[in-house]
């Protein structure tokens, strides 16, 4: 009987050891190669910055709850092209658009323009929380997308 107690406290202590690590690996700022936007797109021609329309901040879901919905123009900026995405708190990321059409989730997008879906990790947006900028990733004022005219 003694040797099953001491068998079960050491299993127990060595599955707490194994969740603490884990969880301070989760919870350590993320490690990411944020882009520094630097030859990432073409230096001779304008830029246009727009900001989020929506944005959607619920990283208690899982993956991919986590994002900002843009409007591009379609002529200026097609399909494919490269964009830098900017958000504060939570990093910049070199990125190509994607659309998602020109309606979703009850956003419709002008003429000539169309949606776009840009995410932020998960862990980054729980370790904003964590550290009190929860508030600002959910501002649609602070995700920008940047890309070439």
């Amino acid at each position: 009987m003694k040797l099953y107690k001491r068998t079960f406290t050491l299993i127990l202590l060595f599955i707490t050891i194994v969740g603490l690590v884990w969880s301070t690996y989760l919870l350590k700022p993320p490690s990411e190669d944020f882009c520094t936007g630097e030859g990432y797109l073409p230096p001779d021609h304008p830029t246009k910055s727009v900001y989020a329309i929506k944005v959607v901040v619920e990283p208690w879901l899982g993956e991919h709850h986590v994002y900002g919905i843009f409007q591009v123009n379609s002529q200026k900026s097609p399909p494919g092209h490269p964009v830098i995405l900017t958000v504060v708190g939570g990093g910049r990321y070199c990125e190509t658009t994607n659309p998602i059409g020109e309606y979703f989730q009850g956003i419709e997008a002008s003429p000539g323009y169309y949606l776009t879906k840009h995410y932020v990790r998960t862990r980054t947006a729980l370790w904003s929380s964590i550290h009190g900028s929860f508030y600002q990733l959910q501002q649609p004022h602070n995700w920008t997308l940047t890309y070439v005219e």
